[in-house]
């Protein structure tokens, strides 16, 4: 990992530390430079134990900083995400953090464009919206359809929605940084 990939996991993973412990750091991040700090970028923040989720937030676009949007998702993540119940101080040792770095979010013009593992979804129409992480599609090997199909779904709209011209079919491109014990990546802070 980069210095810059570094940072992103120490600073998701203090947010996630410090909102379920509640306790002040012993001292201070010091930034490394870097351009990406100051871009307004989305992100998702998962966090699993024993490989499952038990949590995950996210934010396709940012009006903070980068460094504000990751400890705001990852602090939602861990409390948050109302799929879940929210993480306790004990799990914190056991917990793997993996942060998603979004990339500008533009329309998809026909399924033909669509990589699969290299792109992530957002379908909406009124007011339902479905986002899906490229690397979902791999996890499930699904083809393009399926993965657009399964957009949908996850939008609670009928599967063949991403067909009509009413529903908006976005993708963006994105990093994943991945940390098998948050615990670990932070350790000389807390």
């Amino acid at each position: 990992k980069t210095d810059f990939e570094k940072q992103v996991v120490q600073i998701a993973s203090l947010g996630v530390w410090q909102i379920v412990t509640n306790k002040p750091m012993k001292k201070k991040l010091s930034p490394v430079k870097d351009a990406r700090w100051d871009c307004k970028t989305g992100v998702f923040v998962t966090l699993r134990k024993d490989s499952e989720i038990c949590g995950s937030i996210g934010m396709l676009e940012s009006t903070t900083t980068l460094p504000e949007t990751l400890f705001d998702a990852s602090s939602a993540a861990a409390t948050h995400d109302q799929r879940y119940r929210p993480i306790e101080e004990n799990e914190i040792p056991a917990l793997a953090i993996e942060v998603t770095l979004l990339s500008e979010v533009r329309t998809l013009q026909t399924p033909k464009d669509l990589i699969v593992g290299e792109m992530g979804l957002i379908i909406s129409r009124g007011e339902n919206r479905g986002v899906l992480l490229p690397q979902i599609a791999v996890e499930h090997n699904w083809t393009a359809e399926q993965f657009l199909e399964a957009c949908c779904e996850k939008a609670l709209l009928p599967h063949n929605s991403w067909k009509d011209p009413n529903t908006l079919v976005e993708y963006f491109k994105s990093q994943t940084i991945k940390c098998s014990n948050l615990v670990k990546s932070i350790e000389e802070y807390i």
